[in-house]
């Protein structure tokens, strides 16, 4: 078994006391040093840069996927719908570009970044950058009549002001064993939610336990759900139905932050997986992981990275996501004056 396969069972499913007393010290120091640094933030002795317009972070306090971008996706597109001009700011995760540059639908993945690319083909304004407060003032140059900007995954990047913090729950994985890094999958330890203006529970998975643990933090609950649209194939640009999919001899494949959620996801549809792959996340494909005996189905983030191959039997789960109330959306409208 791999170190991370078993650090992550370690997480979420048994702890094994040899690797607690293992790792106990390494997350003692890391919890000191993220206590430190947002001290230093909140004392002003590391300064925080507030941009043009307002800035709303969607981020997690974990390791791992949780449904962020779904999530931001959603939410640009209903303010945008209501006329808002919205711009999206990321890091731009494992791309190989550290500078802030604007994002195209033409770019490669390996260059900027899987998300940053789904969201450009989305038809959003989008600019990525190690450093988020450089990439926001990229966007507003380029783009000068935007709005708001969403930054995806920015909630422990102190250096850019916010406005609205929503922090992301994955409710399949919760919280795991609710330790800090490298012990736990933790970035900060559970009372930063005090800190946050909302809360976004992706999925309803253990929805009793998990709103147990979050019933002390006394914040806004809202709850995202990914309403399934069709199974589409970029190269031969034919859709398919649930029924009409299972009537293949499948592979499901990802590489993301918590593939077990997407393939559990594909059975609650009712398919028959004749096969899984499961690579770790931002893993680069090779034309060798493309199996032409199966219909293959994966993300639009994996993608992102397959769609170089042009293979006819790869199809994109096409999903939207749905908030369970729109009042998210009226509270980021009122940040605009």
């Amino acid at each position: 078994m791999k170190l991370q396969q078993i650090i992550e069972k370690h997480w979420y499913q048994k702890s094994d006391p040899i690797l607690t007393i293992i790792l106990m010290p390494f997350s003692l120091i890391y919890e000191l040093i993220v206590t430190i640094r947002r001290i230093l933030f909140k004392l002003k002795l590391k300064p925080s840069h507030k941009l043009a317009v307002p800035v709303v972070i969607i981020g997690n306090i974990s390791v791992g996927g949780a449904g962020k971008t779904p999530l931001t996706k959603y939410l640009a597109h209903s303010l945008s719908q209501q006329g808002i001009k919205v711009g999206i700011i990321l890091r731009g995760y494992k791309s190989t570009t550290t500078s802030a540059t604007i994002v195209s639908a033409q770019d490669d993945s390996l260059r900027v970044g899987d998300e940053a690319l789904i969201y450009a083909k989305s038809g959003y304004r989008v600019a990525i950058g190690s450093k988020r407060v450089a990439a926001g003032k990229l966007l507003l140059q380029q783009f000068p009549d935007t709005q708001l900007i969403l930054a995806d995954d920015g909630m422990q990047h102190y250096y850019l002001a916010r406005d609205l913090e929503i922090c992301v729950v994955d409710s399949s994985r919760m919280f795991g064993n609710q330790q800090m890094l490298p012990l736990g999958p933790l970035r900060e330890g559970l009372n930063r939610l005090n800190t946050v203006d909302a809360i976004i529970i992706n999925e309803t998975y253990n929805a009793a336990q998990l709103n147990k643990i979050l019933l002390p933090y006394q914040k806004p609950i809202y709850y995202q759900k990914l309403e399934f649209v069709h199974f589409f194939n970029p190269v031969t640009q034919v859709t398919l139905n649930v029924t009409e999919m299972t009537q293949q001899n499948i592979l499901a494949l990802a590489a993301i932050g918590n593939p077990g959620r997407f393939f559990n996801y594909l059975e609650k549809l009712g398919l028959k997986i004749n096969k899984w792959q499961a690579f770790p996340d931002h893993y680069h494909y090779q034309a060798t992981d493309i199996d032409s005996k199966y219909a293959i189905i994966t993300t639009e983030k994996d993608y992102t990275k397959l769609a170089k191959f042009q293979a006819n039997n790869i199809w994109i789960t096409v999903v939207n996501a749905k908030l369970n109330n729109e009042e998210l959306i009226e509270r980021i409208k009122g940040l605009i004056k």
